[in-house]
C-alpha cells in the first residue's frame, strides 16, 4: 500500500486540467490517451502505444469552432 496519495492526485490534477469546461465531451478512449502523453511523453511510449493513441486521433470527427 502506497504511503502517499501524491502520485493518485497528481494524474486527478492532470485529468482535471484536461477535462475543463470547453472540453467537457471527450471521450474516455481520447481523455485516456490525452493523460498518457501529457503523463509519459511522447519518447516514453512504446510503438504500440503511441500507434494506438494516433488512431483515436484519427477516427475523432472534425468540429468547427467559432472564435
Amino acid at each position: 500500500m502506497p504511503s502517499s496519495t501524491a502520485s493518485v492526485e497528481r494524474l486527478f490534477s492532470l485529468m482535471n486540467n484536461l477535462c475543463t469546461t470547453n472540453r467537457n465531451r471527450l471521450s474516455q478512449d481520447t481523455l485516456t490517451a490525452l493523460m498518457m502523453l501529457c503523463r509519459e511523453g511522447c519518447q516514453q511510449l512504446s510503438d504500440d502505444q503511441t500507434s494506438k493513441i494516433v488512431e483515436i486521433f484519427k477516427k475523432m470527427k472534425e468540429r468547427d469552432i467559432a472564435l
